[in-house]
């Protein structure tokens, strides 16, 4: 591993050469590897709310320890020594750590704001679809926020990825609204604003989720508030139960 000759003077330049290219190369592919962890993590910090975990910090630190190794090994090229065994060593593992965080497949898509807002869309539908076979059920929507929050959970919400800058998650969760223009305060990731009338014939939600780092209430594709709506028709034959879907009695 060392470049050192027998007698223990500098070994020859194309050795050292050979060697520091060899190494070089593997550092330079922990430091690929680790770019998009390093940007991320800065962007996570950088902002309240983010998508996606946290950062394979096992490849995070072997890009510090390859980047210890280059370091070295760059000082010794340049004044004509040979390197120590322990730069070729850390580069190495930093090579090991970069190999054991795993596979990156995902990861990107993963960690886009677009991703979390459609799985959100996609939780808050399952909820809405709900919420509208028990008003055509029963005649009412469930006004227990109870009800809500077992239905949330039906849907999936632990699907949904958003963290804080701490890399805490956040999870989806009800906001019981007054009215239909009544906003949450404050506006967290992951909010199903709800607003059920007091008659309970009809209700709606509004979704909270990302936008560059901030929570901000969905839009359609018309730029207007994304609303889902729910309003009893009595003339609609009874519907069919969705499937893995609670069952709540109607509100007394």
């Amino acid at each position: 591993m060392t470049a050192r000759s027998e007698v223990g003077q500098p070994s020859p330049l194309g050795l050292r050469l050979v060697h520091a290219a060899l190494f070089l190369a593997f550092a330079a592919g922990v430091g690929a590897a680790s770019a998009p962890e390093w940007t991320h993590l800065v962007g996570a910090l950088a902002q309240p709310f983010h998508a996606g975990a946290a950062p394979r910090w096992l490849v995070l630190a072997g890009s510090v320890l390859a980047a210890a190794g280059v370091v070295r090994l760059g000082w010794d090229l340049a004044r004509g020594r040979s390197a120590p065994l322990w730069a070729s060593g850390v580069i190495l593992l930093g090579v090991m750590a970069t190999l054991a965080g795993g596979n990156p497949l995902g990861l990107e898509q993963s960690r886009a704001e677009v991703t979390a807002n459609l799985e959100l869309l996609r939780v808050a539908r399952r909820v809405h679809l709900q919420m509208v076979h028990e008003l055509q059920s029963h005649g009412e929507t469930p006004r227990s926020q109870d009800a809500w929050r077992a239905a949330l959970q039906q849907a999936g919400a632990d699907d949904v990825r958003v963290y804080t800058r701490t890399f805490q998650p956040v999870r989806p969760q009800v906001a019981w609204m007054p009215s239909e223009s009544a906003v949450p305060e404050p506006l967290v990731p992951g909010q199903l604003a709800v607003h059920v009338t007091p008659d309970g014939v009809g209700f709606t939600v509004r979704l909270v989720g990302l936008e560059k780092g901030r929570p901000v209430l969905l839009e359609d594709d018309q730029g207007a508030t994304l609303i889902l709506r729910g309003l009893y028709n009595p003339d609609l034959p009874p519907p069919s139960a969705p499937q893995l879907a609670p069952s709540f009695p109607p509100t007394p």
